[in-house]
């Protein structure tokens, strides 16, 4: 997924998070994703998967907790760094390097369904459907996901789309007709600010790199932290809670 944009830049903001091995860089980090679950207080017994779970991060700290957790991920790169996690750690997690679009989990599988910025990387017409297969009756999707608080000129919605490898950015209500496409249902949104974030010096993201890091690496960090700054005020992002329809 090649793209050229600032004088010849080749931006690949998606394949550099799997050559860094970057994980928890979802918006908030790991601690978002701890907050949810201290928030949210799932039972201990119920199955989840980690869709999109690049490094096995979140899937760690799931399993740490007592969940019955599986890891899934289409980039080879970034399953090769969730196992060497199992290994050193000797933790027991399923990891799969499948495609939410198309899997081989059974129907009705799991009670949560975990997308922690990877649904709007997707093709949302496959995925969803998907997701809704392999969910059971009563169980619940959280999605952390980038929303359009105000209108993108075009040239703005090139920008942000060429850089990270998305089609489209969608506001609140655009994401709920989605779901409802895929006959599923979202009865709860957060923000940031409805979760306590505990401040601590723990990092929200973690680097383990399996080759050496290439020089446009800086390059492709420093343009992510220009249009962050750039779009603070159009952009955001929020903790989308659904169920089956």
């Amino acid at each position: 997924m090649e793209r050229e944009q600032n004088g010849g830049l080749h931006l690949n903001y998606l394949n550099l998070l799997s050559t860094l091995g970057i994980g928890g860089a979802h918006p908030g980090g790991i601690l978002l994703t701890k907050a949810i679950f201290e928030n949210e207080r799932f039972p201990l017994d119920k199955a989840i998967l980690d869709a999109g779970c690049g490094t096995g991060q979140t899937a760690s700290y799931l399993y740490q907790l007592g969940y019955d957790v599986t890891g899934l991920d289409k980039d080879s790169q970034m399953i090769e760094h969730a196992k060497k996690r199992n290994e050193q750690l000797n933790f027991q997690i399923t990891y799969l390097n499948e495609d939410l679009a198309q899997t081989s989990i059974p129907t009705n599988t799991y009670d949560i369904i975990l997308c922690e910025s990877v649904l709007n990387f997707t093709s949302l017409q496959h995925t969803l459907p998907e997701v809704f297969r392999i969910l059971k009756r009563e169980g619940v999707v959280i999605a952390i996901e980038m929303v359009r608080n105000e209108h993108l000129t075009k040239e703005e919605e090139i920008e942000l789309t060429t850089f990270y490898g998305c089609d489209y950015i969608f506001s609140i209500e655009e994401w709920k007709e989605e779901f409802l496409q895929g006959d599923l249902s979202i009865y709860k949104i957060l923000s940031y600010e409805d979760l306590q974030i505990l401040n601590n010096d723990e990092p929200t993201t973690e680097f383990t790199p399996i080759h050496s890091i290439p020089e446009i690496t800086y390059q492709l960090l420093s343009e992510h932290e220009r249009l962050t700054n750039k779009y603070q005020n159009k952009l955001s992002y929020r903790i989308l809670f659904a169920r089956k329809c």
